[in-house]
């Protein structure tokens, strides 16, 4: 009897497992999500934004000796930026970007609480600051995105693709409780 019962599950083991596909069509952002007040607000925002409007001087700016090549001016000069900024404190970024920028970018916010820019791109203390600039223009921009809504047709798709996939679930189920049936039935492996 033992020898049957570890062959059995010597063969389980072996056996393929099909489990069923999920697929989560998760509900992505649409503009109907957002307050009309944040919207307004960003659309204004975005109407006037420009890389000139950077209010950069309230942001601390400090040098570091930079990496990679360069010769002996790399030893001696401190050009690498590193630009911080408290994100909570910046009032010309509106409330809905700040926190897209503290989703999108959370690894650039440090344990205080402030963004991090850095370049050290160029040998240039003032060209690595532009691209700083530059790199938090970028950010900006890509969190100011608002999201556009689905087209009737995405959304007939994504429905329709809940229904299938549902259906074959259920599917599933139904073999899999069938079989387990099955072997109800039968009694066991001695019958």
């Amino acid at each position: 009897m033992r020898e049957m019962e570890l062959f059995h599950r010597a063969a389980a083991a072996l056996r393929p497992r099909l489990a069923p596909t999920v697929r989560s069509y998760a509900r992505y952002p649409s503009i109907d999500d957002i307050p009309a007040a944040d919207v307004e607000a960003v659309q204004r925002f975005r109407a006037k934004f420009s890389r000139d409007a950077i209010p950069y001087k309230q942001f601390t700016v400090t040098f570091h000796r930079s990496g990679g090549a360069g010769g002996q001016n790399v030893n001696k000069v401190s050009t690498k930026v590193l630009m911080r900024f408290s994100l909570a404190e910046q009032g010309w970024i509106p409330n809905y970007v700040r926190q897209r920028m503290q989703e999108l970018e959370s690894s650039r916010i440090n344990s205080r609480g402030e963004y991090q820019v850095s370049s050290e791109k160029t040998r240039s203390q003032r060209h690595n600051i532009d691209d700083c600039l530059d790199k938090l223009w970028q950010h900006i921009e890509r969190a100011s995105e608002l999201p556009k809504a689905p087209s009737a047709e995405t959304a007939q798709r994504v429905e329709q693709l809940k229904k299938a996939e549902k259906a074959r679930n259920m599917e599933h189920k139904k073999r899999h409780s069938q079989r387990k049936a099955d072997r109800r039935r039968k009694g066991g492996f001695d019958d």
